[in-house]
C-alpha cells in the first residue's frame, strides 16, 4: 500500500508530464502555424511581383502597387513613386510587345518585410535581355506594397 506522500508525489510527477506533453505540443502548433503562415506570406509576395510585372507600364496599376514611400533606384539617381508614375504618364511606353518572366525567383520574409531577388528575362528584338533585380516590400493595413526597387543589367553572356 503506498502512503499519502507516495501517492502526492506520484500525482504531482502524473500533472507535470501531462503539462510537458500539452506544452510541447501547443509549441509544435505555434510553429507549424508559423511555417505555413510565412509560406503564405512569401506566395503573396511572388503573385505580387507577377502582378507588377504584368502591369509595369501602366502607371494606374502601379498605383496600388508601389507604396506612397516607394524609391526606385536607378542609374540616373533615386526616384520617388510620384516622380515614376509622373514620369510614365508623360512619356508612355511603347505599345510593342514583350514577352517577359521571372527566373531564379527567392522570396526572404522578416516579419512585415519581404525582399525578393531575381532575375527578369525580356525577349526582344535582337535578342534576349536579362535584369537582375531586388524588391523589398512591407506589410502594411492588410496588404503588401512595394517600398524599394533596384534593377541592374546582368552582364551579356
Amino acid at each position: 500500500m503506498m502512503s499519502h506522500a507516495n501517492v502526492q508525489t506520484t500525482c504531482k510527477v502524473a500533472v507535470l508530464a501531462v503539462c510537458c506533453i500539452l506544452q510541447a505540443k501547443l509549441l509544435s502548433a505555434q510553429t507549424s502555424a508559423a511555417t505555413d503562415s510565412s509560406e503564405t506570406r512569401k506566395q503573396e509576395l511572388l503573385d505580387l511581383e507577377h502582378r507588377w510585372l504584368r502591369a509595369e507600364d501602366d502607371p494606374s496599376a502601379l498605383e496600388s502597387i508601389l507604396a506612397p514611400d516607394f524609391l526606385h533606384v536607378l542609374p540616373a539617381g533615386i526616384v520617388t513613386r510620384d516622380e515614376q508614375l509622373e514620369f510614365m504618364r508623360k512619356h508612355p511606353a511603347p505599345h510593342a510587345t514583350v514577352q517577359k518572366h521571372f527566373e531564379n525567383l527567392q522570396v526572404r520574409v522578416y516579419g512585415n518585410v519581404g525582399i525578393v531577388n531575381g532575375v527578369v528575362l525580356a525577349v526582344v528584338a535582337g535578342g534576349t535581355r536579362r535584369t537582375l533585380f531586388t524588391d523589398v516590400f512591407a506589410y502594411r493595413e492588410g496588404k503588401w506594397q512595394a517600398v524599394n526597387a533596384q534593377e541592374l543589367p546582368a552582364k551579356v553572356q
